[in-house]
């Protein structure tokens, strides 16, 4: 159990784009072993297209805001490529942020990273790159770009569809449905559509994921 880190004592973009992975891809939780009351704190993403991310931004990242050394691992069984940490520390203080503990049925970006253009693009910055996807469609002879997230979280998606619309990126939002049926546990799903939007968006929240940014870079040299 690690309880020797750093809490940042102020609100900054790394710690915005840190919580946004956290929306994204991560989980915590308290659990009793023997009597003691323990923190879990766990971030994982794809095993292939998340790994880069992993090693190169979230890991530097979180040396630089907690000083903590995370230990990325393969998890072949589960296919995903992350770490966890036990630390009462370290959950503690991403609770007192207002990050739930548990499910995120009904999580939503903290206010303290609402407060300004910066934290709020560095949020969401988070959440995509841990969430979101680019999807090429082929349309017309031509590459159709799309941009998604999906969450559980209807309120979530409903500040996500507000925070990117008042960026000027022109976003929609649906109720996903899968093989015509509601899904047992609805999904919301968040959609920019379009090369100037595509454009748009990559100059505004500025995508740190390498599978994201060479989307981008393929779209453009093959539009």
């Amino acid at each position: 159990m690690t309880e020797n880190i750093i809490i940042p004592k102020s609100i900054t973009p790394e710690l915005a784009e840190e919580s946004g992975w956290h929306i994204g891809d991560g989980s915590m939780n308290y659990y009793n072993n023997k009597g003691y009351v323990k923190g879990i704190y766990q971030l994982r993403g794809h095993i292939e297209d998340d790994r880069e991310h992993y090693i190169n931004v979230i890991k530097p990242i979180f040396k630089f805001l907690y000083d903590i050394d995370i230990s990325l691992r393969l998890m072949p069984s589960t296919r995903v490529f992350g770490f966890q940490i036990w630390c009462n520390k370290l959950v503690g203080f991403k609770k007192k942020l207002g990050l739930p503990l548990g499910e995120k049925f009904d999580i939503l970006i903290p206010k303290v990273f609402l407060v300004n253009d910066e934290l709020r693009k560095a949020v969401i910055r988070g959440i995509f790159d841990t969430d979101g996807c680019v999807y090429l469609q082929p349309k017309y002879g031509k590459l159709y770009p799309r941009i998604e997230m999906v969450t559980i979280s209807l309120r979530l998606a409903k500040q996500l569809l507000f925070l990117l619309n008042n960026l000027g990126l022109r976003t929609t939002m649906d109720k996903l449905v899968y093989n015509g049926k509601e899904n047992r546990q609805q999904a919301y799903r968040i959609n920019i559509r379009g090369n100037e939007m595509f454009d748009k968006f990559m100059e505004i929240i500025k995508p740190a994921n390498p599978k994201h940014v060479r989307k981008y870079i393929f779209h453009k040299e093959n539009f």
